[in-house]
């Protein structure tokens, strides 16, 4: 099971169980998410595009227009026996339906062009400042909200997904459609409609426009009143919903990603245990949902339906009077039905109007965790070291997130050549330290500067390998091609990786074919490789036997006897091969220099 974040008041907002931000700071973030795209230097061609779908959306307003004149003509002239007129009126439909058709076709392919061409964009928009300032690892660090991998991927997804017209701009469009739609069949209607004359206290009052337009208003008011109040549990469900599928994926990756550890612990009832948890909370959630969309989709279908039965009430008695023809009744209850259709628009985008609340509220979220700037209490200043030092620490205080002091350390100076060991109990803060370092760790006080020459390597215990081939994974952060082959198989070589030269070009999940032991022999490859003057080893060794690690250490040496070197070791023996000892017990740092044998 993956841990709760720690800003958890902001997934109970999300949630809808807590308050919202206020509407004004809600409508401001979607606005700005919306219209982001539209001032991007792909101003030019979303501009185009969006004026495109919309003009064709109001030419498909046109064709429902058409065959609604078209019914009325046809409908007359069965009444009336015109023959001669059949023929021509056929030919008229045919004509107009693949009008409809090409609308339609064209429509399809720019708002799926549109729609592509934003969701681009505003996925390396968020990921551009997700990398920036090594946000994706503060976010994670402190749990600030929950998979925002899914945001990235999900969220702005459905947010920009035109082609079924549930986007923020999808639903402008079709406002601008709806009201070009209630004009056209509200005219329609007044040719059709009766005086309507309401009374009171003994007064006739006439309103103007006729019972139809009049009936429709009401009914449209009435029905929109009662499908937001029904469909209100539809937005928190839905909410809800994507919470729980990305952490019951989550979860599935966690298990996919550690398959050996809990096959060796045998801990696979413990994780089929969390798995079932975490899916209960869709099942629960899903039959919740269930029931508000049988009632949002009740509502919706009685609304409908019912609309399609007024006009005939309204229409028939005037037909059978003879004050209208037959092609007047039917083209009167299809313009009511437009007409009310368009009126009601915000009944029928309401399904997916929620979904988009819940996307602008988990991307408002994304959005406030990457630009949240909490103070940084340790000043990293690369590139601002004395000349011949390449590290300079003073007063560093290391804490906890949560303000707890770590480590207190007065003055540190790495001159250039100098090789320190970090020593100390687990958890005393030495990783952390190694974080400060390389400027991942703001919380304390204090300020770390770094070399300005040269260039540096940090060397985690886990090391991370490339999804590609082996020879991608030595040669990491360059391009494979940057490296001849034999170059990387006499480094294969070297760190007692032979065995694996034939395989160097094959496609494999390395990350998990290779034993840590394996793995930090890759780190040792990389390191002759970049020659880094430089290198800072968090327990680089750990996973390695005594001869191994002792190797590790004596290629390097050999390979770049001028390298500076920082390590974290828990081998006493290991201390030999390094000049300096910082001694961190207690959350204190003590500097010693450590004896050769003569």
């Amino acid at each position: 099971m993956i841990p709760a974040p720690a800003n958890v008041e902001e997934t109970r907002r999300e949630a809808g169980l807590r308050s919202t931000q206020p509407a004004r700071e809600r409508f401001a973030h979607a606005w700005r998410l919306t219209t982001r795209y539209y001032m991007s230097e792909d101003w030019k061609a979303a501009w185009f595009l969006l004026i495109l779908y919309a003009a064709l959306s109001l030419g498909g307003v046109y064709t429902f227009i058409l065959l609604n004149q078209w019914q009325r003509d046809f409908f007359d002239s069965i009444e009336q026996r015109q023959s001669g007129l059949f023929i021509t009126l056929i030919f008229t439909f045919l004509l107009i339906s693949a009008f409809q058709v090409a609308v339609i076709v064209v429509n399809n392919l720019v708002s799926w062009t549109l729609s592509m061409r934003w969701r681009n964009w505003l996925t390396n928009w968020y990921m551009d400042r997700w990398f920036a300032r090594d946000r994706f690892y503060e976010i994670e660090r402190l749990r600030m909200i929950d998979n925002p991998d899914q945001r990235i991927a999900e969220d702005i997804k459905n947010f920009t997904l035109i082609t079924q017209g549930n986007s923020l701009v999808g639903i402008g469009v079709g406002i601008i459609g709806s009201l070009v739609s209630a004009v056209s069949f509200g005219y329609i209607l007044l040719q059709t409609s009766g005086a309507l004359v309401i009374p009171v206290a003994g007064y006739q009052i006439s309103l103007p426009g006729g019972d139809l337009l009049w009936f429709s208003i009401a009914y449209v008011l009435f029905g929109s009143i009662v499908i937001t109040w029904i469909g209100r549990p539809y937005i928190r469900r839905r909410m809800r919903e994507q919470h729980y599928e990305a952490d019951f994926r989550t979860n599935l990756i966690h298990v996919r990603r550690n398959g050996e550890q809990i096959a060796f612990s045998r801990t696979q009832d413990m994780e089929r245990r969390g798995l079932r948890q975490s899916f209960s909370h869709i099942r629960r959630n899903w039959y919740r949902l269930m029931w508000a969309n049988i009632g949002l989709s009740a509502g919706s279908s009685i609304y409908e339906r019912v609309m399609t039965v007024i006009p005939l009430f309204l229409t028939v008695p005037r037909f059978f009077a003879g004050l209208i023809s037959f092609g007047q009744v039917m083209a009167a209850r299809d313009a009511f039905t437009q007409f009310s259709s368009s009126l009601s628009y915000f009944v029928q985008v309401y399904p997916g109007l929620a979904v988009q609340i819940a996307n602008i509220n988990r991307l408002k979220a994304l959005d406030d965790a990457i630009d949240d700037e909490r103070p940084r209490g340790i000043a990293f200043l690369p590139g601002a070291a004395d000349e011949g030092i390449s590290i300079h620490v003073k007063n560093l205080e290391l804490r906890r997130p949560n303000g707890a002091p770590l480590i207190a350390l007065d003055e540190w100076k790495v001159c250039d050549g100098q090789r320190w060991v970090i020593e100390g109990p687990s958890g005393a803060g030495k990783t952390t330290l190694l974080r400060a370092i390389a400027g991942l760790w703001p919380d304390g006080a204090g300020s770390v500067a770094m070399t300005r020459h040269g260039t540096a390597m940090l060397v985690p215990q886990r090391l991370y390998l490339p999804m590609g081939t082996l020879k991608n994974a030595i040669c990491f952060p360059d391009q494979a091609e940057d490296h001849d082959d034999a170059t990387v198989q006499a480094l294969l070589e070297k760190v007692r990786l032979g065995a694996h030269a034939d395989d160097m070009h094959q496609l494999r999940m390395w990350q998990d074919e290779l034993s840590p032991g394996e793995q930090q022999r890759v780190a040792l490859a990389r390191i002759l490789l970049q020659r880094p003057t430089l290198l800072v080893l968090d327990e680089a060794t750990s996973a390695l036997d005594a001869d191994n690690a002792a190797h590790f250490y004596e290629a390097v040496q050999e390979a770049i006897p001028e390298v500076t070197m920082v390590s974290v070791v828990h081998n006493e023996k290991l201390a030999a091969y390094h000049t300096h000892r910082l001694l961190i017990e207690d959350g204190y740092a003590t500097k010693s220099i450590i004896e050769t044998e003569a």
